[in-house]
């Protein structure tokens, strides 16, 4: 589907790249539909296109490129949205474009950073809170790169299908109770509804057997674009494995981030997002979540080298991202789900090399290894295998990072924050955690850019260790005695997962469902008296707590069997108000008047610890009297 560029020649200004011939691809031109001023920035709206080659060594990686179709010149073409802000004042510009990896067609960066709040995902309706990415200097970059976005859901790509057939699996956890015969729907639709060789299976554990569902009690649904499962379905995992056709070729959006942004470094005077600027500009990818698991991906396989040999990123911020990559580069490709440990069940993305030691290969290789922030939440640990990236396999060793890398921590935050007040949905066990990664991000923003721009060395990594001790199996977590918040008896697994002989070479699955071996050893951080993290940046929430932050919680109905916790939300428990309720309560943790003497008393620490931050870089001065204001808000809400 075409969003911005058909029927809009009217409106579109369509200027071609003059930096690069046409024979060797990229990206050769961009229509921008929309111009807008911006206040001291303008806001351009419009649609990139790219071509490449299948014949480049920087291209054959991608699966089945070489079977998409192609244009008069031998070259395979496709396109993304763009949205770009771009300084109007040349002394606006601090040199440095920030190229958010959009997450399933929408931003991140605006809402951690800045408290951005979208209702509309049309580009021309983004929200940028007080716009601190701006504020700073930075040009904003936005493209569409997942080939299954629909326009109501942000920036969409559009991607050249190879004509193939093969296997799919779906997945769909049931959670039992069910009224009335459900349904699921399939990414890939079957190419046959009445094939008899399609298979529906249940099992109650990831690793355990399963049991065949017999092929008259289940059907596909209209177009065979969802699965009708009988009725009195128990509370498991369900899966099909079916004939489908047609493959989008999903490892284009590497290609298209890739050449998107080697074209904002390198484009020259005559691009259409031109910034006016002597010197080239350097390039900072941010991505959060899947975004994040994108661009690990993208350095791991060798996409931070364009055609040209050069490095299109100069420096990474990947958060929240855990050991994993994606569904992103392989035939049937669900780049959407997100791996084991959020009930995206066996898809590539949990899938070695997790550490730099085995990540940077390609780029060191090739000279492009860019400088990279890794920032982590407690949720990471506890539910994206983040201790992966920093340990062996087996778990009883640290593992160190490149020289151009740095883990940051952040102790007691959640992946998904919950709402200030706290609040407990109805679908979890415990109120959600609260805990902001904004106020940090912020400053590692400026620290990453110094780092790139100027050679200021950053803060060095802060987080926990096996040497530490601080590192540890869920087993050996010292959580204290808390009969509102009981320690989860389980977590998440993640495994060896072998998709068949020919994956490695082509990226095609010809193992449905994988075949998986031991559990990786993952490991979480060991806690203090209180149960909140120990080993990283203790930001004021955790500095000087009002309850326990934690990187987990648990789903309601409870999916123990399948090691399932709650996905990517965390808990918060506040402590008791005084020592009698604790006593009353069964609670060991020291209660709140027992910890502060008054209100006044509570903000005085909040401001000695906020002031420590940003000694260390990892707070900004300006931030100070927001974060005071709901540090207040937060004893208001939680003690008042």
């Amino acid at each position: 589907m075409c969003r911005f560029s058909c029927g809009l020649a009217s409106r579109a200004l369509a200027l071609l790249l003059l930096f690069a011939t046409t024979a060797s691809g990229e990206l050769i031109r961009i229509d921008i539909r929309r111009r807008q001023s911006f206040g001291t920035y303008e806001r351009l709206i419009g649609r990139a296109y790219f071509a490449v080659d299948p014949a480049s060594a920087a291209n054959r990686g991608i699966a089945d490129l070489s079977l998409a179709p192609r244009n008069a010149q031998g070259l395979v073409e496709f396109s993304g949205d763009v949205l770009f802000f771009r300084p109007t004042s040349p002394g606006r510009f601090n040199g440095t474009v920030f190229f958010e990896i959009v997450n399933r067609g929408r931003d991140q960066s605006l809402g951690l950073m800045s408290g951005a709040e979208q209702s509309d995902l049309a580009p021309e309706h983004w929200q940028l809170g007080d716009r601190f990415v701006l504020e700073h200097g930075f040009a904003l970059a936005f493209l569409g790169w997942q080939f299954d976005v629909r326009p109501e859901q942000g920036l969409t790509f559009q991607t050249p299908v190879a004509p193939v057939q093969g296997s799919v699996r779906a997945s769909y956890v049931a959670t039992g109770g069910q009224d009335g015969p459900p349904a699921f729907a399939l990414t890939y639709c079957a190419s046959n509804t009445g094939q008899a060789s399609a298979v529906l299976t249940f099992r109650s554990a990831i690793d355990g057997p399963s049991s065949v569902v017999s092929r008259k009690s289940w059907a596909f649904g209209p177009g065979g674009c969802s699965v009708q499962l009988p009725m009195g379905v128990k509370a498991g995992l369900y899966e099909v494995v079916y004939g489908a056709a047609g493959s989008p070729v999903a490892g284009l959006g590497l290609a298209a981030v890739r050449d998107f942004a080697s074209y904002l470094r390198y484009g020259g005077a005559d691009a259409a997002l031109r910034i006016d600027r002597a010197l080239s500009p350097r390039v900072i990818g941010f991505g959060y979540s899947q975004s994040g698991r994108f661009l690990r991906e993208l350095v791991r396989d060798g996409f931070n080298e364009d055609e040209h040999g050069r490095a299109a990123f100069d420096g990474m911020m990947i958060a929240s991202a855990g050991a994993g990559g994606g569904s992103f580069n392989h035939r049937f490709a669900m780049p959407g789900q997100a791996g084991n440990s959020v009930l995206s069940i066996l898809r590539p993305v949990d899938v070695p090399p997790f550490a730099d030691d085995g990540l940077l290969v390609r780029a060191k290789a090739a000279g492009v290894v860019p400088r990279i922030f890794y920032t982590f939440s407690s949720t990471e640990y506890w539910a994206r295998a983040g201790s992966l990236t920093q340990t062996t396999d087996d778990g009883t060793a640290d593992v160190p990072f490149a020289a151009t890398s740095r883990l940051y921590f952040l102790s007691g935050t959640p992946h998904a924050g919950g709402p200030m007040p706290p609040a407990r949905p109805a679908n979890f066990r415990y109120s959600l955690n609260f805990a902001d990664q904004r106020w940090a991000l912020r400053a590692l923003l400026l620290d990453l850019d110094a780092w790139i721009r100027a050679g200021v060395e950053p803060p060095p990594s802060r987080y926990p260790t096996v040497a530490s001790g601080q590192l540890v199996r869920r087993e050996d977590v010292h959580f204290p005695g808390v009969r509102s918040l009981p320690f989860p008896s389980y977590m998440p697994q993640v495994w060896p997962i072998d998709f068949g002989a020919a994956y490695e070479a082509s990226r095609i699955i010809t193992n449905e469902p994988p075949l998986i071996g031991r559990p990786y050893a993952v490991r979480v951080p060991q806690v203090d008296a209180d149960g909140n993290d120990l080993g990283g940046i203790r930001l004021v929430e955790v500095a000087v707590p009002l309850g326990t932050y934690t990187g987990w919680n648990v789903s309601v109905p409870q999916l123990g069997d399948l090691h399932y916790l709650a996905g990517l939300a965390g808990s918060f428990e506040p402590f008791a108000r005084t020592q009698a309720r604790r006593e009353k309560a069964g609670d060991a943790r020291p209660s709140i008047a027992e910890r502060y003497k008054s209100r006044a008393a509570y903000l005085e620490r909040v401001a000695e610890a906020a002031q420590a931050l940003v000694r260390e870089r990892f707070l900004l001065a300006d931030d100070l009297p927001a974060i005071m204001r709901r540090a207040e808000a937060m004893w208001k809400a939680i003690v008042d």
